[in-house]
This record gives C-alpha cells, structure tokens and sequence, in this order.
C-alpha cells in the first residue's frame, strides 16, 4: 500500500492529498472505535514509534510533492498517525516542498503529551475527535486501550487550545443509541466550552461500520444537535463535486488505495480521479473478481471495500 495516497474528496477539507504513516498490513490505533470504517483494531497501542520507515515516508513525501489541484496535505489514512515519532519531522518537510495547508487528522488520544503537541502544533489545522466526555461512553463507543482516560484527553486539549495559533476544526462522530443521549450530548457540549475550537463538525455513520449495530443519526436530529453546540457547529456536507482530469497514473491501483483506506462508493472514485461511471465500473469489477475488494450494502447505498 502506498504511503501517500488521494487526492481523495473529503466533506471536511476539499479535496486531500493523503499521508498514512502507518503499517500496510494491520490498522495500529489507539481506540477500536465501533463506527471505524477501516475496521476493527485487533492490537491497541500507546506507543509511539516508527512503524514505518522515516527514510521511505521522507522518499515518499518527496516525490509527490508539490501537487497541483489539491486543497490540502492531510496526515491521516489506516489509523492514529500521533503513533509515528517523527510526524512533525514530517510536516516540516511538507512545507519545505509546497505552500499547501497541512492537515493532521488525530483521535486526539495522545494530545495530553506535550511531545504530540509539539509535532502537532506545526500543522496549520489539526482535525481532532472527541466523540465522548464521560468515561464509561468512551470505552463503550471508542473501546480504547485500557490507559487510556477521557479526563486526560480532554485536559491535553485544552491545553492544546492555549498553546496552538493555528485552526482546530473538532470532529464529533454521533451514533444512534450511544452518544445522542441528552446527559452526553450536555457532557459533550461543556467540554466544547473549555475547548474553544473554531469548528466542531458533527458526523454520524455513513460508510460501513466496523460493527453493524452502529447506526446513523437522521438528518433532523443531526440539525438539532447542532443547534445545541451553537454556531460553531456544524454538520459534515457532502464531499466536493466537481470533476477533475485524470492522471496518468495506473488508475486500478489508484483505485484500490483508495478502497483499502476506507470504504467508498462508485460516486467517491468518479469525481476523486476524474473518471467516467463507465471507465470506474470496469475497474471495480475487475477488483471484485479478482477478490481484491468487495460490495457492502450500508443505509441503501453501495459501497466498496477491501475483500478480507
């Protein structure tokens, strides 16, 4: 799996040119989230390390950057990209290389240690998610490693908040019987108020779930809910609809990247490669007999991901 990936769409932030610093061959992350759409966590970690090679992220960084048609440079992909030691390293050599606006999408578990806010505070905006401020929906929603403390996380962000001069944009992720209950949703809303960020995008499930039982928000109640945060607030739009041209990379394997980090539908992989329906409809095929990937069926939708 490449290092760098995309541009893919994302309904945050344009259109994003992709960093994972993660391993190919199993998610590494702090939380097993019930909603994740790259799947299950089977092996938590608070260790921060080098699980990949710095040598092929800094080979990786440099050839495919600069790029044009891209909104942002994003750190993100197959898990917590805090685990990686040398993520600021990283960043400062993005902006060496280019004048776009780095991105680092965190679950913000890590952000108590002043050695993550520091890497993190060279990223222009920093996405971090906060899906739950009582304890015992953490651990039911986020199932995170056993040291891991709400309290804690929530402190590490606000002291980020005082520390940082750039933009954070909170992510909320809502699911259905778990944290849209009145008691959570006020929990949540005084840690906003401690927090500061200067958006909170409320998201629920779209794509596949890790777990089936995590279910979606409606549209309604996501509205309501905003209002509640206050104008800071938001719900997550659909991602960028414009076209774009192809390149002249191997589109099948374009293609699969993009499957392997998260389920998509035909709709994503059209307008984030610049292709026609009928050109990524042969493609997706050839991947499904191939066994490479496979159809799921979320919410009436069609979504593609990873055969496993």
């Amino acid at each position: 799996m490449s290092i760098v990936f995309g541009p893919v769409p994302s309904r945050r932030l344009g259109y994003s040119l992709g960093i994972d610093l993660l391993p190919p061959d199993h998610k590494l992350c702090t939380l097993d989230c019930i909603y994740c759409q790259v799947g299950c966590t089977y092996a938590k970690s608070l260790k921060r390390g080098l699980p990949v090679p710095t040598a092929e992220v800094n080979r990786a960084i440099d050839e495919n950057l600069p790029k044009n048609g891209i909104d942002v440079v994003s750190f993100s992909g197959s898990g917590e990209p805090t685990l990686h030691r040398d993520l600021g390293q990283f960043i400062d050599r993005v902006k060496n290389r280019c004048r776009t606006p780095v991105v680092v999408i965190t679950n913000a578990t890590l952000i108590d240690r002043p050695d993550v806010r520091h890497d993190l505070a060279k990223a222009d905006i920093v996405v971090p998610s906060l899906d739950a401020a009582t304890q015992t929906m953490f651990e039911k929603l986020d199932r995170p490693h056993a040291g891991l403390r709400v309290d804690r996380i929530i402190d590490g962000l606000e002291e980020f908040r005082r520390e940082y001069p750039g933009k954070i944009f909170l992510e909320i992720m809502l699911v259905k019987g778990y944290n849209d209950d009145p008691a959570e949703l006020m929990a949540l809303r005084r840690a906003m108020d401690r927090l500061r960020p200067d958006k909170i995008h409320l998201n629920t499930v779209v794509r596949p779930p890790a777990e089936e039982y995590a279910q979606a928000l409606s549209p309604a109640e996501l509205e309501r809910i905003a209002q509640m945060f206050g104008p800071a607030a938001s719900v997550a739009g659909p991602p960028p609809t414009a076209n774009r041209s192809p390149d002249d990379d191997d589109l099948e394997t374009r293609v699969l990247e993009m499957i392997r980090r998260r389920s998509v539908t035909l709709e994503d992989i059209t307008k984030s490669l610049g292709l026609h329906k009928i050109v990524a409809t042969k493609i997706v095929e050839k991947l499904i007999a191939e066994k490479n990937i496979k159809r799921v069926v979320h919410g009436g939708v069609i979504y593609f991901r990873e055969f496993y």
